[in-house]
Formats: C-alpha cells, structure tokens, sequence
C-alpha cells in the first residue's frame, strides 16, 4: 500500500527559532517520522535519451491521460495551508554518475576527467535523486538518503532592507565547485543577497550583494556550472563566476569631466560601491537597463542558449530580449583588473509579442523560443471599459539569427537601431492562451536534442503536460475590417474603419470625448487566441494518478505553482502554497 509522509509544519517553525547559528545548516528533528524522499529513481541515473519510451509522441485515450504519471510522493502540513509557509520555488539535482561522459557538458580535458572520475562518483551519490525547494527564511533539501536538511538564510542586518524585500527564498539552484569538479554546491537568493553553500560539509561560501532590488530568477550555465545568471527588478541582468573571489574595492572607469574612478554604483552598470561580498564568486558582467536598450522595468527570467554565448532575458516591460554574453577579459580578471563587462544594447528587443508582463522565456532550438506572458487589462470601446485578457504561450523565432551569428561569436556585435528597439525581425509561430490563475510553465528540451520539447503547466490541482511538436501554426490576422468596410453606411463611419487600417493595428474607432473635447482613440479588441487546454492533446499529473489501493487525497491540498521535469524525464516535481510538494513517477 503506498504511504505519504506528513510534515508537522508548526514543530518544523519551533525548531528553526530554537535553532542555532546563521547560514548553517540545521538537521531538524520535526522530521523524524518524515520518510526519506526519493524519487524512485536508479542509483546510475540513465538518462540516455535514446533509450527513453516515447510516450510523448502517443496517443492516450481521454481515460487515460491522468494515467501516465502516477503520484509516488506528497508531502503536506497537518495544519492549516493557510498558516503554514510556502514552497516557492523547487530545484532537483541536475547531475548523475555519467555526467562527465555525457555529450555537451563540462570543458574539462580528458586527462582531468580522468584524474576526478573517481572523486566524481564519491561527491555525487550521495546527492543522486535530491530534490531542494525554498520557503519563508531557508531552503529545504529532500536527499533520497538521509532526513532532510535545512539551510537557513542569514538574517539581515539592514532592518529597511529586510521588510522592503522580506525572507522568501524564492530563486535556488545547483551548481560545482569549480576549484575540484566534483563538489556540488547549492545558490540561494533572498532580499537582494547571493548566497552560496556546499552542501557536503554543511558551512555557508560565499554572500554577494551587487542587485539593488529583489533577485527573480537564476540561471546556471549547463555547460560551465560555476557561471549563472541573475535577474532583477533594478532591470539588470549581472553574470556570476564561481573561479573569482568577490572584489572588496570598485575598479570603475571615470566619467568625464571627472579624472577619478566613477563611483555611481550598481544602478549604473559598474561595480558596487565597497565590498562585493566574501567568498567564491564575482559578477564580471551585466545586462544593463534603460533607455539605452535594455529593460525598462523588472527582469523576471532569463534563459542560457543550449550552445552558444547567447542569453535570453524578459520583463515587467512586456519586453524580450536576446543578448550576446559580455565580452569578458579574463587576463585581467586573473590579476583583479578588470572593468565589469557591460552590454547595454540587445542584438534583439522587441514588445509586439506579448500585452503585458512576460514572466519566463525558454529556448526551444538555436533560434527558436517559447515565452509566457500573464493575464493582460485592457482597454474596451470607452474610457472607461476595461477587460482582461488571459496569459499565453507563443512560440516565436528570431529571424536575425543567420545576420549576427553566420561567422560566430565576435568581440564586438551591434545591431542597428531597429534591432534592439521595437524589433520586427521576428516569426510568431504558434500562440495559445491559458488559464487566468496558471502562476507559471516549465520546458524541458533534451541537452542532446533527441527528444521533443515539452511543456508543463501547473494548474493549482495538477499539472498539465504538452507536446510542443503538437502546436498548430497560428493563424494569419485577417485583413483589417474588410467586412465592416464593405458595410459601411456613411463617410464618416469609412473614414473612421480605413483609420483603423494602421499597420499597428492599435484602433479602430473613435470614442468617446474627454474632458476637454478631444475623442479619444478606441483599441480594437483583437480575435481571441485558442485556449491551450482545450486545442491541444495532453496529459495530466494530479492526485487521481494513485494505486487503486492508495488513500485519496483532499482536493484542498492541491495548489501547485510551480513545477520541474527531474532526473531524466523520469519524475514531476510540483510545490506550491502551504508547504506542498509532489512527485509524480513515469508509469511507462
């Protein structure tokens, strides 16, 4: 008979206060009845993909699509969700005991591979089949072995800082240390802070400060695991290199008329003013915002290409954007001076894909992405009419790929003008709306390319599961108003529909007046794209996916917001509000 393991969440908070000690990490006798979470999943973790069953090319009967993935694993407060801290975001171990032999990974020489091949396997098992999430003031990791361990965030001296951006461990990830190849390492971010842990021997590395707003997303380089990204609300993006120390003086250019070294800070894409921190790693690069052509408005996600130096990055602005990677001169790195490596015009940037904030982006192939927009308002037919328009995923691909990348990588790549503003040099190629309340959507794209893209949207009870493969190209948008046109009654109803003929497509018709008599321009309320979940076959991962035998869950206790494809393609994993995590098993 399958068994859940339950967590008592207030035991869990009294031994966190009770707990000694900042940026440690505490073994919590609250779970001592908490079975060890694993995620089923061999000790060599295999994940050949050509050896994996395509079940995402089958055809599923409607009975059977809550089938495919089956829940092995839940874990859930006794108290009220309500009360309890959240999951905010869920991380899996990336690595297995083949991963130095995998294509597409490391740049380490063969005969360094040799020398920590068996270091490699000692440092990682204990790690295979992990799983960390963060919540209010720490992280939890799940190891397959063991109970679980806490990290505790150090608590902020900056008491304004502290309430400004609050506790939630809302961004973690893995990485390696790069001075052995074989220690894993673990990155959190809260309230504008770095902070890097190893795991191993249980003692905090490194804190780094550099953003001045609240740290969104990272993103960690699958082919060097020392290097990621961050992104921001301060609009920046800022590149991190785990091989460096934190810098403890600025080494900034000076600005004219000044002779001395410019001490305008982070928000103008230098160093920051002071200590960057202590411990490994050090930002040797940023995205800037601005004017000048980056992001006006919080950065919320950004996202490595699978094999060049390329990153995409999207926002608050209704904006996505593809930049090169700074331009870094390690020489002077090595010797500590360095300018930051600052890129503040995109090779592309464009806002006519998505109506309103643009919450993730991914990269499907080498010129083709996926990006995620929330739910839009939008204005009606008068000025005070207003209405919403659900989010959508639209597939897209940059067309200026061939024109700056044909001859690689150089030192120095700019567009014109029209590339990194209000850029046109893009295809829409399929584009679906989802659900007002979907939080967020994960893609998971083989390293190798051998398997489809796939893409999982948690929907609060579950977690919806697509083929990409299986979008339909969108539609070309009719002529504008060819019908009303051709209906027209009377000249100034013509003139009014052949204004609405822009190439923008903005308006249609004049409204009604303002205050001061001028009418005022009415948005044409565009034909509504198709609905995700209702267009496109797929599967679901929720609680009906049980042994007959299994004890059935409260509908409640489902609130998933985020989600992750793990070890393989082999497991889900969903967390959300309440402190909730699942685990659904392939059941093929």
């Amino acid at each position: 008979m399958m068994t859940f393991p339950f967590l008592d969440r207030q035991a869990l908070i009294q031994s966190l206060l009770t707990a000694t000690g900042s940026g440690c990490f505490q073994l919590t006798p609250s779970y001592g009845l908490l079975q060890p979470f694993a995620a089923n999943v061999p000790a060599t973790m295999d994940v050949d993909d050509s050896e994996a069953t395509p079940w995402y090319r089958k055809r599923h009967k409607l009975e059977d699509v809550s089938k495919l993935f089956v829940l092995t694993k839940m874990i859930y407060p006794k108290t009220s969700p309500q009360i309890s801290p959240s999951f905010f975001c869920v991380a899996a171990f990336p690595w297995h005991l083949n991963s130095l032999a995998s294509d597409a990974l490391y740049d380490i020489s063969s005969e360094k591979m040799a020398e920590i091949s068996d270091k490699w396997e000692k440092s990682i098992q204990p790690w295979i089949g992990s799983v960390m999430v963060g919540s209010t003031g720490c992280a939890w990791i799940f190891r397959k072995l063991g109970p679980p361990l806490c990290i505790k965030v150090p608590r902020c001296t900056d008491e304004f800082v502290a309430n400004a951006l609050g506790r939630d461990v809302k961004c973690v990830a893995w990485a390696l240390d790069p001075t052995t190849w074989t220690t894993p390492l673990v990155i959190l971010a809260a309230f504008g802070m770095i902070f890097v842990y190893n795991p191993t021997t249980c003692h905090i590395l490194s804190r780094l400060r550099g953003h001045g707003g609240e740290i969104t997303s990272i993103a960690v380089h699958h082919i060097h695991p020392y290097r990621f990204l961050t992104t921001s609300r301060d609009q920046t993006t800022r590149l991190y290199d785990l091989r460096y120390r934190a810098r403890q003086s600025p080494n900034n250019p000076h600005w004219l008329p000044s002779k001395h070294p410019s001490n305008a800070g982070a928000g103008f894409g230098l160093h920051v003013t002071g200590s960057e921190g202590d411990g490994l790693g050090r930002c040797i690069g940023l995205l800037a915002g601005g004017l000048s052509g980056g992001h006006q408005a919080a950065v919320l996600h950004a996202a490595w290409h699978p094999t060049l130096d390329l990153i995409a990055t999207c926002g608050a602005d209704c904006a996505v954007k593809i930049w090169r990677m700074p331009y870094v001169d390690f020489k002077k790195v090595d010797v500590d001076s360095e300018h930051l490596a600052r890129e503040d015009k995109p090779l592309f940037s464009t806002n006519f894909i998505h109506k309103s904030r643009v919450l993730s982006i991914w990269w499907l192939s080498r010129d083709i992405l996926m990006s995620h927009s929330a739910p839009a308002l939008v204005r009606g037919k008068s000025v005070d009419e207003m209405y919403e328009e659900p989010g959508i995923v639209a597939a897209w691909q940059w067309l200026s790929f061939d024109r700056f990348l044909r001859n690689g990588l150089k030192k120095v790549m700019r567009g014109a003008c029209e590339d990194w503003r209000k850029s046109g040099s893009f295809k829409l190629l399929s584009v679906y709306s989802v659900p007002m309340a979907t939080p967020s959507i994960h893609v998971s794209t083989s390293p190798t390319r051998k398997h489809d893209p796939l893409l999982f949207v948690p929907d609060g009870v579950g977690i919806r599961i697509f083929n990409i493969t299986r979008f339909s190209h969108r539609e070309p948008p009719m002529l504008p108003l060819d019908e009303d046109i051709h209906n027209a009654e009377d000249e100034d109803e013509l003139e009014n529909l052949t204004r609405a003929m822009h190439l923008t497509n903005e308006y249609s018709d004049v409204g009604e007046a303002d205050d001061a008599g001028t009418a005022a321009h009415v948005y044409r309320r565009e034909r509504p794209e198709l609905e995700l979940f209702e267009e496109v076959e797929g599967w679901i991962a929720d609680g009906r996916g049980v042994s007959s035998d299994a004890p059935r869950l409260p509908a409640e206790l489902f609130d998933i917001e985020k989600c992750e494809i793990a070890f393989g393609g082999r497991v889900i994993l969903g967390v959300g509000k309440g402190g909730m995590l699942c685990s659904w098993k392939l059941a093929v």
